[in-house]
């Protein structure tokens, strides 16, 4: 965050960040940045997407414990770098270092950047990812529930029933239901409703389409069941998050 303060929204997560913080957020994680209500400053926040495999090719034989909290989709997953906490001091400043790039040309810092993402990776393990429990990390039920989520991700706007959902995964509902709740801590129609209030963002944010065509264009049959969604997922109406973009 490098100028004011957001309210942002991660999967169930609620984090209120100002200048000098940061968010770690594991691939696939729904998230959203969302201006404080009544705060009409300036904001400025960055972004650095970058995948681990360069890292993970590096040390194949070693690298396993340092990424297998990847392999999860759970709230804990997600890390918070408070500035005001004396032990992020070293991993904002390797953020701030690698921002500090990225307007130079990309041949003549490759390695650097690469260097810096290496010391990023190891702050970050060290003060959060070693601490996570993995025992739910299994890749074969990674996969299977991953297939449902991609599937939700392509078809959030149409009508999809427990049972189909499960079939995709190749699992009975009951333990569809609990293995996708232990992988992402949400039930399967939470996330789905969050995929539906990301893409209603999106649209609030770039059309003049009224509220009402826009619940229906993701999925939501009820306009009043959307407000009320939008609300507890994003902090603030349809219609106050539309007059902060």
């Amino acid at each position: 965050m490098e100028k004011g303060k957001v309210d942002f929204y991660v999967e169930t997560g609620h984090y209120r960040l100002k200048e000098g913080d940061a968010v770690f957020i594991p691939p696939g994680m729904l998230h959203n940045a969302v201006r404080c209500e009544g705060d009409r400053k300036l904001i400025k926040y960055s972004a650095i997407v970058f995948s681990t495999e360069p890292m993970e090719r590096c040390f194949p034989s070693a690298s396993s414990p340092y990424f297998e909290g990847l392999g999860l989709h759970r709230p804990e997953c997600i890390y918070t770098a408070m500035s005001g906490e004396n032990k992020n001091k070293k991993l904002l400043s390797v953020i701030r270092e690698i921002l500090r790039y990225r307007k130079k040309d990309v041949t003549s810092c490759e390695l650097t950047i690469q260097g810096l993402l290496f010391v990023c990776w190891q702050e970050l393990y060290n003060l959060h990812l070693s601490k996570i429990n993995s025992a739910t990390g299994d890749n074969a039920l990674s996969k299977d529930l991953l297939r449902s989520m991609d599937y939700m991700q392509m078809h959030y706007a149409e009508p999809l029933s427990l049972k189909q959902l499960s079939e995709i995964s190749g699992y009975s509902e009951s333990y569809y239901c609990h293995s996708f709740h232990d992988y992402t801590g949400a039930t399967p129609f939470e996330y789905l409703n969050r995929i539906r209030i990301v893409k209603s963002c999106e649209l609030l944010s770039t059309t003049d389409k009224k509220i009402t065509d826009i619940a229906s264009l993701v999925g939501f049959n009820n306009i009043s069941y959307f407000n009320r969604t939008f609300t507890k997922v994003m902090g603030a109406t349809p219609s106050a998050y539309r007059r902060t973009k």
